[in-house]
């Protein structure tokens, strides 16, 4: 599966002026790579993230992903099989645990939250070093714990695409360095395209490449 942005022309517009953000952008993303989304406050890093969960349309060019056009996709398809998000605010339920968080999620995105569904949710509280939190209110954790569950919970659907708006931009640097770390696993050993967007160039190291917002291009940089 892979992510191809195709001539991508987007502008905000209001009354007679508008903003362009992307003119032509083109660029490709792979499975098994983490990428860090970078450039300037207003580039359109956000912008970006909100086009790829078809929350905004573009006025030209398209974004195919494993040979389908965006387009075509059905949202409830979109975040439960292809494509799931991470934000700086980590958007969890307060005074629910974080394995409970997992299972509301399950039960939203598919309509179910069964065994099956607590099976995994607990492989990945394993797989984000949280298990022995399982059961604990989630107001008890550490921002970057947190940040950790909400991942996991991402990841209940089977989404092979992980966006990541500015994920540590309310972290402190172990944290940030923590969760770097932990999304060039998941694109490294579960083979998921990772998209992060951020300002931090430490975070931006961990990345396999840096895709740079430049003049409404998206510039691919080793």
């Amino acid at each position: 599966m892979t992510v191809d942005v195709i001539g991508l022309d987007f502008a905000y517009k209001a009354q007679q002026e508008q903003r362009i953000i992307f003119s032509g952008a083109t660029a490709s993303f792979s499975p098994g790579r983490f990428y860090a989304l970078m450039g300037p406050s207003g580039s359109g890093k956000t912008t970006l993230f909100r086009i790829l969960a078809r929350e905004l349309e573009p006025d030209a060019g398209k974004i195919v992903i494993a040979g389908k056009d965006l387009a075509s996709i059905p949202p409830r398809e979109l975040r439960a099989s292809v494509m799931c998000r991470i934000f700086q605010d980590y958007l969890l339920i307060p005074f629910l645990s974080p394995l409970d968080n997992l299972l509301l999620a399950a039960e939203i995105t598919t309509g179910r939250s069964g065994k099956e569904d607590k099976k995994r949710a607990l492989e990945l509280l394993d797989r984000v070093g949280l298990i022995e939190h399982a059961y604990r209110n989630v107001d008890l954790l550490s921002g970057g714990e947190q940040q950790r569950v909400a991942i996991a919970r991402a990841l209940m659907g089977s989404a092979r695409i992980l966006l990541a708006d500015e994920p540590t931009g309310a972290l402190d640097r172990d944290n940030t360095e923590h969760i770097a770390l932990l999304l060039a696993d998941l694109a490294h050993e579960e083979g998921l395209i990772v998209i992060a967007g951020t300002h931090d160039s430490q975070f931006a190291a961990h990345a396999d490449a840096i895709v740079r917002i430049s003049e409404h291009q998206l510039i691919l940089e080793s």
